[in-house]
């Protein structure tokens, strides 16, 4: 008898006993009873293990990856707080940059929309960058990168602060970097999720993009602030230059993801159909309020910071640039240093992934109100910005996890549009809360002075009464929506992550996972093996092998070495009902090396195993 066959090309499968025609069989001495289980363990484990590494990638891959966000981020952050510098030292109007940006609002869902479907149709730069070699989503992130940097460095560079032209200026450098940013950022989620097929290796990937958004979001706020601070010609053309080269920097990106070469259908008919079905999917919807939600709570203290540091605790330009260092600092080093942390333990556990995130943003949500309502101490402020970004540091792993099980669940060729979805409701929900946001700081009395044209002493002067003479109810609009609209919205959150259909123990979680194991087993079993995994040498393959590793290669040519047509005992039938009954994984694996045909078996099936 030969127990555990395992073949090699030109072999019959050996499932149930009968005869075989000269094959060549290497077989593998089985485990004892008692051990049944050790050979699905080891299975399951190299399965986890090819799911951890399907792609192949090594750290630095995952990081020219995730660079790919620098730029967007940067600019994003450059625009966002750029805003402050168009209120409080152009001279702009809080209502007319309010309406603005609620006008934008409504128009950036289009943009994600529209770009999401055209990069799945995949014609757009075919003729001159075709989707059999640079993929559908490279092409997009090549241009539009490229064209985002000089959008960036005219952003600090209005060429009159009348107001017509300032807001003109404003309005249309945002809205054509935000087609750009929008270009670039669904490019990159949707190459993560054809590029980076599995759960553990987009969460694993999460904490290079933590450091690539943190370098990219700095830099454009670090020029947005120095602006503030320092409001002179010289540092608008630094700051200009400075978020210029960092959103060209992104650009080292494009090889990686010239690796998402799925072709799409180049139909809009059938684009539009996807899209109108996409709305009828109950996990989208509830995903789209999720985002949503999450894009406007995102918004209301990177928005509300500056103010709060400014008329909350009357800070001037040098105490006001020292504070917000120390606390873009602290959020910084929780951020990045609790990153690999999530990285490696959300990796290992979807129960863990769901609910810690939540019990620390509920610990947040009691936080908020205790530290900041009624306190004037700028320090507790400064500690409280460390623990808000500890607290919700995790929660983007499950977001991107569950963003890509809805990618697979559904299935087919439409993960641009999906993410352009969602990518558009989040933004929509930013842009919202950014109006809304700056109209209320209308509402509450702002008042916006331009003092740039004053001598110095002037100025001084100016600025000062700048930060003093604004009406009391700007400091409790303030506290208001940083400490009783941000945590109720986070509860909301919460709520709707808890309830959310592909969790931990629910039913479509395990009809994911079960079509990722066909998945795997046909990259597994696949002639060619997955181009992107390295191999192993085979521990069985030619004659020769020693005797001390266990392994018997056998020419089944011999009559000694033909293999018994008898059936096996009870013992051996228990153990083998026994360990498949135990061990689904390998019960449905070797369901999958039962259905290969003799002549399909590849060579190094062994080592893939």
């Amino acid at each position: 008898r030969i127990r555990g066959a395992v073949l090699h090309p030109g072999s019959a499968m050996v499932g149930t006993p009968r005869a075989v025609e000269a094959p060549v069989i290497t077989a593998i001495s089985a485990p004892e009873p008692d051990k049944s289980g050790m050979v699905a363990a080891d299975m399951a484990k190299t399965s986890s293990a090819l799911q951890r590494n399907a792609s192949g990638h090594t750290a630095w891959r995952r990081l020219q990856f995730a660079n790919s966000l620098a730029g967007p981020f940067a600019a994003m952050s450059a625009f966002n707080f750029g805003k402050d510098l168009y209120l409080l030292e152009f001279g702009a109007s809080a209502e007319v940059m309010g309406t603005l940006l609620l006008v934008t609002s409504f128009v950036s869902p289009v943009m994600d929309s529209m770009v999401g479907n055209l990069q799945d149709l995949g014609s757009v730069f075919d003729r001159c960058l075709p989707t059999m070699t640079w993929g559908r989503r490279a092409p997009w992130f090549l241009t539009h990168n490229l064209a985002l940097a000089p959008l960036v460095f005219a952003f600090f560079l209005p060429p009159s602060y009348d107001h017509v032209v300032l807001h003109g200026w404003f309005l249309g450098l945002w809205l054509m970097g935000y087609w750009c940013v929008a270009a670039c950022t669904n490019a990159f989620e949707a190459s993560r999720v054809e590029i980076y097929p599995f759960k553990e290796e987009r969460v694993t990937l999460e904490q290079f993009c933590k450091l690539t958004c943190a370098l990219g979001g700095g830099a454009g706020t670090a020029a947005a602030f120095l602006c503030l601070t320092y409001p002179r010609k010289w540092m608008f053309i630094l700051a200009s230059c400075a978020c210029a080269l960092m959103v060209a920097s992104g650009t080292v990106a494009v090889p990686v993801l010239r690796e998402a070469l799925s072709q799409g259908s180049h139909k809009a008919t059938k684009a539009m159909q996807d899209f109108t079905s996409a709305w009828k999917s109950p996990v989208v919807i509830h995903m789209l309020v999720l985002r949503g939600v999450q894009g406007a709570y995102e918004t209301i203290m990177p928005a509300l910071q500056l103010y709060y540091y400014t008329f909350v605790f009357f800070l001037d330009k040098g105490p006001r640039l020292f504070y917000f260092t120390i606390g873009g600092a602290c959020m910084g080093i929780v951020e990045l240093g609790l990153a690999p942390v999530w990285s490696r333990a959300f990796s290992r556990s979807t129960h863990m992934m769901l609910y810690l995130p939540l019990a620390l943003r509920l610990l947040d949500v009691v936080l908020a109100p205790v530290m900041l309502m009624g306190v004037v101490d700028v320090r507790l402020f400064v500690i409280y910005l460390g623990l808000w970004r500890a607290c919700n540091s995790s929660y983007s792993y499950w977001r991107i996890a569950a963003c890509g099980w809805i990618c697979d669940y559904e299935g087919g060729d439409r993960e641009g549009m999906l993410l352009g979805l969602f990518t558009m409701v989040n933004n929509m929900g930013r842009a919202i809360a950014s109006a809304l946001v700056v109209l209320g700081l209308g509402w509450a009395g702002l008042v916006t002075i331009n003092c740039l044209g004053d001598e110095e002493a002037a100025r001084q002067q100016c600025e000062y009464d700048k930060i003093h003479d604004q009406p009391e109810a700007l400091r409790h609009y303030l506290e208001f929506m940083v400490a009783v609209v941000a945590p109720a919205m986070e509860l909301f959150i919460c709520f709707m992550t808890f309830r959310f259909p592909i969790r931990p123990g629910s039913l479509m979680l395990a009809e994911l996972h079960r079509k990722q194991s066909e998945t795997l087993s046909a990259r597994m079993s696949s002639p060619s093996g997955s181009p992107k995994q390295p191999r192993k040498a085979a521990a069985t393959s030619a004659p020769g092998t020693p005797a001390s590793s266990g392994v018997a290669v056998v020419d089944a040519a011999s009559p000694a070495a033909a293999p018994s047509t008898e059936p096996r005992d009870a013992a051996e039938a228990e153990v083998g009902q026994k360990t498949f009954a135990e061990n689904p994984g390998a019960a449905e694996l070797g369901a999958s090396v039962g259905d290969v045909a003799p002549s399909e078996c590849p060579k190094d099936f062994v080592a893939e195993i």
